[in-house]
């Protein structure tokens, strides 16, 4: 690029992102088309964001694909995060972009990369992905990391994780706190983290208190926390639900919240409704 190419550039990456601030995303993005065709790579990066804004995944993903091909990690995360789920050819690509985002340092890559590890069993590549993010502060990647720990026999170094990101408010780590301390048989400190963790945005932890006071035969409580998860719309927490008022006599209630996490991929829920419709055919 000529001298005067890249001060062209330079002048209409600057336009761009005043009008961005602006709140003028069209100007935007054709201030930003003007750099990125000069071959600014932030330019590209920048107006395959605003085409996400626009609602254009196409074009986004064709300027985030430029500015990875040219090195940039974020526009590499990006591009992965895009292609993610768009069927087995695109999620191949995803990964890769993951990978190569990842080598160079970038810690949300890193971390998504470490779920994909998780999710296929292969744990140790989870770990080491984890583990990598986690050295740069990514705090999901610690809780995560911790998690795989727990499994591992290395509970102090988990908890002392879980505890730092539990204090700063972190809903996993509240949730994994809650689950040692009924461990140890706390429950009330157990109940307390659980709700903690739900008010920070977990319905899971909800569904956790909902089965401690159910134990506790605490009914209307656990009723209670269960309906929260179920109103989040927590798959587990409609299972859950179903199975408590099956206790409580109250059968055709149970069957809509095992119909609904059965059309949400239940099997559990689905092995449920056949158990009550031959109950009720005999």
């Amino acid at each position: 690029m000529s001298s005067r190419g890249w001060f062209s550039g330079r002048k209409w990456f600057k336009r761009g992102v005043a009008l961005a601030e602006q709140g003028r995303p069209e100007d935007a993005r054709d201030a930003y088309l003007r750099a990125a065709e000069s071959g600014s790579v932030n330019a590209q990066y920048n107006l395959a964001l605003v085409y996400v804004d626009l609602g254009d995944l196409d074009n986004a993903i064709l300027w985030f694909r430029r500015a990875a091909t040219a090195g940039d990690a974020g526009a590499m995360h990006s591009l992965a995060v895009h292609l993610a789920g768009g069927g087995r050819k695109a999620t191949g690509e995803a990964l890769r972009w993951y990978s190569e985002a990842s080598v160079r340092g970038h810690a949300p890559s890193q971390y998504n990369l470490a779920l994909h590890y998780q999710a296929t069993g292969e744990l140790s590549l989870a770990e080491r992905h984890f583990e990598q993010a986690a050295k740069q502060g990514h705090l999901d990647a610690e809780v995560s990391l911790a998690g795989l720990w727990l499994g591992r026999g290395r509970e102090r170094e988990s908890e002392e994780i879980l505890r730092r990101a539990a204090v700063k408010g972190h809903p996993g780590a509240l949730d994994f706190m809650g689950k040692l301390a009924t461990e140890r048989g706390d429950t009330e400190q157990a109940a307390g983290f659980y709700a903690r963790s739900h008010a920070a945005g977990f319905s899971g932890a909800a569904v956790n208190l909902g089965l401690l006071y159910e134990k506790q035969q605490r009914v209307a409580e656990a009723e209670e926390w269960l309906r929260k998860a179920v109103d989040a719309g927590n798959v587990g927490g409609m299972y859950a639900l179903g199975r408590l008022l099956v206790g409580l006599d109250r059968s055709d209630e149970a069957l809509v919240w095992f119909r609904k996490a059965a059309d949400r991929g239940d099997a559990q829920a689905r092995h449920a409704i056949r158990v009550i419709t031959a109950r009720e055919e005999e």
